[in-house]
Order: C-alpha cells, then structure tokens, then sequence
C-alpha cells in the first residue's frame, strides 16, 4: 500500500470510529436519562367524588381522624380513592343499642369516603419484633405530579375535609412477610439548613405514646402493594423532601412549602 492509499484509510478509518463513538454515546445518554419504569407506572386510581380540593392549614388536622392508606393488595386493577378509617377496627355497638336517624346518616356519609375495616391488625401476647425496612424488602414510589383527595373526618365540625394530596407506593419486594407496626401516616422530612433531614409535621401538637404499639402488628405480603398518599403543602418557597416509612425512604425530590414551618415545630427531629 503506497502513502498516499494509506493516508486515505486512515481518514476514512477515524471518521468511522468517530462516528460510532458518538452514536454510541448517543445512545448512551438516551437510554441514561430515561426514568426508570417503576411497579407503581399502571396503578390508576379512581376518584368517584371530583371535590373541590384544599391545601391543609397549619394545624387544620388537630380535630381530625382518618388514615393515609387507601388500599393494601396485589389487585391493582381498580384502585377507589377512599381512605381506612383506622387500622383498628372499631369496637362493636353496646348490647342493644339502636341506631338513630343522625348516627345512619353520618354513617352513610361517611361510607362514601371511608372504610371502616382494615381487619389485618393481630395481637400478641409478647413483645413483637417488627422488621427493618430498606431497599432489599421493600420499594417505594410516589407521583409528586398528580394531585389526589385526602379525606379526613373532622370530630368537632361531623364534616369531611378534602386536602391536596399526592399518591405514594410500596411494594414488599422481600419475598416474605414483613412483620409491620400499625400507622396512621407516612413520615415527612425536609432537608433543613444544617443540611439534615428533619421530620416536618403541618401541626405542633404533642404527640404521645401507646404503650400497647409493641403487642400489635400486621403482616405485609410478598409482592403486596400499598397506596398511601401525602398533603402538599401551602406555599412559595422551594425544598427539598424525602418520605420515610419507619426506616427506609424515597429518593428526594423537590416541593413547595412555606418555610417559616420549620420554625413552628414542636420539637426538632432528624432523621438518618
């Protein structure tokens, strides 16, 4: 091969690498910054009601009952948008007690929102172990993107309220039962100025033991899902937020929220 033959290989030969680097980088890069799918992509949820939605005021919540969970399973098909009441189930009525036109009547309204049975609360006689979450036996997800009711019933008022929410999911990835605590809501944190994340409640109230927590428990299911959801909270400021359930969290992400919150909180806690 003479110089002048070899000299236009060699171009011809860079170019071509030159042009399968970047198409490989290319692709690269695109499959990169696609979002990862998550087992929470095709759960929709529906909500029968389409009520006028609000932001939760600032110890709003004080007077009110009701959990965040909203369906516990592995049929996701049809998701209602109503809320469990409690995780205890309430204790039957006196003997002979009858029923009079208010009690049907508010239970009839609140049928509509809520439900009363969880039926999946079990005692022990001892204290229980419960598991340790994290990312081995557990996943979780959320959709800060789309807005859902969170109904609460408000003890004071015999009303439902409707806050803005956002639909969160967790899935048991662990293969076994997962021994779990009993809860009414998920754990909110923000990731304050000293760089830490610290447990943001939208009230200031004390919040006291139950000394019978340690003898209660409920099993999760392999490959069970749960649907929970979260209050947006009121404001213009912008921070930065994980959801903890006990011991594990989600990935951080972005939320507005007014930061004089912080500020109202009636105790500091920070989590890992």
């Amino acid at each position: 091969m003479n110089t002048q033959k070899y000299k236009e290989y060699s171009y011809f030969y860079q170019i071509i690498l030159m042009k399968t680097f970047f198409y490989s980088l290319t692709v690269f890069l695109l499959f990169s910054c696609k979002k990862e799918k998550s087992f929470a992509d095709k759960i929709i949820l529906h909500d029968s009601h389409h009520e006028k939605l609000n932001y939760q005021q600032f110890n709003e919540g004080i007077d009110e009952a009701g959990t965040c969970i909203i369906y516990v399973g592995k049929d996701t098909s049809t998701i209602e948008l109503k809320y469990y009441m409690g995780m205890m189930d309430p204790p039957p009525p006196p003997l002979g007690f009858v029923p009079d036109s208010s009690y049907r009547k508010r239970e009839q309204m609140l049928t509509g929102f809520f439900y009363h049975h969880f039926n999946r609360i079990k005692s022990s006689e001892k204290p229980v172990t419960f598991d340790s979450l994290s990312g081995q036996n557990i996943e979780m997800s959320y959709k800060i993107n789309d807005t859902i009711p969170k109904y609460a019933y408000n003890l004071e008022t015999g009303t439902i309220k409707k806050y803005k929410a956002f639909p969160v999911f967790i899935k048991n990835i662990s293969g076994k039962k997962l021994i779990l605590q009993e809860f009414k809501s998920l754990t909110l944190a923000v990731l304050n100025d000293q760089q830490k994340w610290q447990m943001l409640s939208n009230d200031n109230v004390m919040v006291c033991g139950d000394s019978r927590i340690q003898y209660q428990y409920w099993e999760f299911n392999p490959n069970e899902i749960m649907v929970l959801s979260v209050n947006f909270l009121k404001g213009k400021d912008k921070g930065k937020f994980k959801i903890f359930f006990y011991d594990h969290s989600t990935e951080a992400f972005l939320m507005n929220y007014d930061k004089s919150i912080i500020e109202k909180q009636r105790n500091l806690f920070e989590l890992k």
